[in-house]
């Protein structure tokens, strides 16, 4: 910023504007007032001021020394205000002279002071400028002029100009910001060649709120507001003024790109602005390496973008391809060869497999608060990188661990399976060929169980730290199978120190062990929907029934059996003089078994069989009904989405079986190349071959040998082709380097 601002620059007319005015509750010009309290200053036009009110200024501006001058020296901030927001030019002009003729008794940095004192709001730090700002009308832009010129002047410009809101709610925010906003492109011209400083930070409640309701995110800087908003003039004037950092990170780290992809939402008009303005600033940012700034979470704009499930703008990077040579360096994909509809395709895998920290795919597959994730997952390269690793280690892996399982709980059945007889733990004997296979069998058990405890216990609590919903959808197998593996070692131990409680955590262990095997059913696309369904129908409709159902229960159980006053050992009521009895009796009524009978030995006979009936009608009528309809719509619901559910299981096994694997291992199976793009730009890559037929048939291609055909030449098609036509795209070689470094046939992008 230069010294002293420019004289010579005038105003154009400010173009209309359309603002949204989020609901927060301390808005800027809000005119709601909240209980008794009266605000003194708003931020919209007023009544016009009283012509009293002008008389008694030109009184108080006045030599003469009247007894109404000191209360009128009060009324000044008010009064501009009024003028400001209204756009009165008189009456703004007759105020700063009146404000500068009592600022001649100070000297010159007291008068500085002093007038930009009067100029702005001691409680917010709001100035005369941003009251202006805040009420646009046909006199704003002269207003501003007056303002800034009065300020140049008295020589307080640049604190005036650059000054900040303090309030709490608006803090940081500055001319510049409010007339970005307001969508005023001349104001906005003029305040930057007066010096308004354009690396600031709005950084108050309302600009990153908590709650959305209370304000709204569009970033904190000027750059971030006029891409957010989508103002194209306002951001070519900022990238192109050399002091604007593009690279400025806010109060949470986020970049103007993380802004960006923040304000996208599901619309469709709305993201394109969104990609288009994204796209923008990063062919024109000087620094190539902006997309890959982290805020404070540690994402960058991409891995923001999976976090959040925005599809389209993570669609667009992970598919991007710039072919100029400037700015090529930001290629997401790039084409290696194409033949007729079939192209071949290598796409970046930096930040996007897991051998890179906080991975999309990652990100993805086990953030449950996503709810597109299986959109996401469709989106390439993610999706063929899961099908490769699932047919390159993962299927086998799978295979392995079924037939383990299958043979853990096997043995475990037939070692401690005792259908009838003594139930008392039995002595290991290892004499003979069975007592081998038995202590063989015992051995692959504790080994077995013992590697599940510790598999399952780091896969969820540990590799990837699950919340309880992220339990629920993705990894509740995991924990019963890490309880069942518990059972299985407490019941081996009281086996062996003679404890009889081993039978019960044997019979539970075994039910959980057999049951868990469903878990191997994601292996397979019709047994995993299968699966799927059941899983969704347990946890909506079983849960809620079982749990209204006990409240009945434990209420119809009590109150039959406190009606039974005395009952013989032979007598029919015997059925119902305990609370565990009632229980028992009201389950079979529910599920068809029992029957309706007075029992006479009740205090109340009849009310006794009104009790019955009532349950019936409200749990077996009632309940087991709605129950039915609920998980036949229950079905019918999931059954769109239960193969989306399937492959995100599958793709859920796929991530915890790599991360099982050794680093050895791990190193072997990592896909893709080092594909050499430049000089100094190597990648890793992942070459996927696609076939568009509808793309291909709108396209023109000339691939010949001669320079000649039929007397036609390949610039000839390309005339008629148009300037877009893809031959026209400079041709540059990319080499593909093997897993093991030999260099692989370079091919020719088109």
């Amino acid at each position: 910023m230069t010294s002293e601002a420019p004289k010579n620059l005038e105003l154009k007319d400010v173009s209309s504007f359309a603002s949204i005015s989020p609901v927060f509750t301390k808005p800027m010009d809000s005119h709601v007032t909240e209980g008794d309290k009266k605000h003194e200053e708003m931020d919209s036009p007023r009544s016009p001021v009283d012509e009293s009110v002008r008389l008694l200024l030109e009184e108080s501006s006045s030599e003469s020394e009247s007894s109404n001058a000191n209360h009128e020296i009060q009324n000044h901030e008010r009064l501009l205000l009024s003028a400001v927001s209204k756009g009165d030019k008189e009456l703004l002009t007759r105020l700063l002279k009146s404000i500068k003729d009592r600022s001649s008794s100070f000297l010159k940095s007291g008068a500085q002071d002093y007038l930009l004192k009067k100029l702005t709001a001691e409680d917010t730090g709001k100035t005369c400028l941003m009251k202006a700002l805040l009420n646009i009308n046909s006199n704003t832009p002269e207003i501003v002029r007056i303002l800034i010129s009065f300020s140049e002047n008295n020589g307080f410009w640049d604190q005036f100009i650059n000054a900040e809101y303090t309030e709490e709610n608006y803090k940081g925010q500055t001319a510049l910001h409010i007339a970005i906003e307001r969508r005023q492109l001349e104001i906005v011209k003029y305040l930057i060649a007066k010096g308004a400083k354009i690396n600031v930070r709005a950084s108050g409640l309302f600009f990153n709120p908590v709650d959305k309701n209370n304000g709204f995110y569009f970033g904190e800087t000027p750059l971030a507001l006029a891409a957010c908003t989508n103002q194209p003039e306002i951001v070519e004037l900022l990238m192109k003024d050399s002091q604007t950092n593009v690279s400025m990170q806010d109060s949470v780290g986020n970049t103007v790109l993380h802004a960006l992809v923040t304000a996208s939402e599901g619309s469709e008009s709305h993201n394109t602005f969104i990609i288009n303005m994204y796209d923008k600033i990063i062919r024109k940012c000087k620094n190539k390496s902006l997309e890959d700034i982290r805020n404070k979470k540690g994402l960058s704009p991409m891995q923001l973008a999976a976090t959040t499930g925005k599809l389209e703008i993570l669609k667009y990077i992970l598919n991007r391809e710039i072919k100029e040579k400037e700015n090529r360096i930001l290629s997401k994909r790039f084409t290696d060869w194409a033949y007729g509809p079939v192209s071949s395709h290598l796409y970046d895998l930096r930040d996007v497999d897991t051998c890179s920290e906080n991975s999309v795919l990652e990100i993805v597959v086990y953030n449950t608060d996503i709810n597109n994730r299986h959109e996401l997952l469709a989106l390439e390269p993610l999706q063929t990188l899961l099908q490769m690793k699932w047919k390159t280690f993962a299927r086998s892996m799978f295979l392995v661990s079924f037939l383990l399982t299958f043979a853990y709980n096997l043995a475990f059945t037939l070692i401690y399976y005792q259908p009838h007889g003594d139930k008392s733990p039995k002595a290991l004997n290892i004499s003979g060929t069975t007592g081998f296979f038995e202590l063989f069998g015992h051995a692959f058990i504790l080994i077995w169980a013992t590697y599940l405890i510790v598999q399952k216990g780091v896969s969820v609590f540990w590799l990837r730290p699950s919340d309880l919903k992220s339990i629920v959808s993705d990894a509740w197998f995991h924990i019963l199978i890490f309880i069942q593996a518990v059972l299985v070692m407490v019941s081996m131990f009281c086996c062996i120190f003679g404890a009889e409680v081993y039978l019960a955590f044997t019979v539970i262990a075994m039910v959980l062990g057999w049951t868990n095997l469903m878990y191997y059913t994601r292996g397979f696309q019709s047994l995993g929907v299968y699966s799927g369904m059941i899983q969704k129908v347990i946890w909506n409709d079983v849960l809620k029934f079982l749990l209204v159902f006990v409240l009945f229960l434990c209420g119809f159980g009590v109150a039959l059996a406190s009606l039974i006053e005395h009952c013989p050992d032979d007598a029919d009521c015997m059925r119902y003089n305990t609370f565990r009895r009632s229980i028992m009796e009201l389950f079979k009524l529910t599920i068809g078994l029992g029957d309706l009978e007075m029992q006479h030995d009740s205090k109340y006979p009849g009310l006794f069989l009104l009790l019955l009936i009532t349950y019936v009608i409200l749990t077996f009528v009632l309940l087991l009904n709605m129950l039915i309809v609920l998980m036949g719509q229950t079905v019918d619901d999931i059954s769109k989405d239960s193969e989306n559910i399937w492959r995100l299981q599958r793709a859920r096994t796929i991530l915890e079986y790599e991360k099982c694997l050794p680093t050895c291992l791990r190193k072997k199976f990592k896909l893709g190349n080092i594909c050499k793009i430049s000089e100094k730009d190597r990648r890793l890559c992942l070459r996927i071959n696609e076939v568009k037929w509808t793309e291909w048939h709108h396209q023109v291609t000339c691939l010949n040998e001669e320079p000649k055909l039929n007397g036609t030449s390949c610039s000839d098609l390309r005339d008629i082709a148009g300037p877009d036509h893809p031959n026209q795209s400079p041709q540059i070689t990319i080499k593909v380097y093997s897993a093991d470094g030999r260099t692989q046939t370079p091919q020719k992008l088109f």
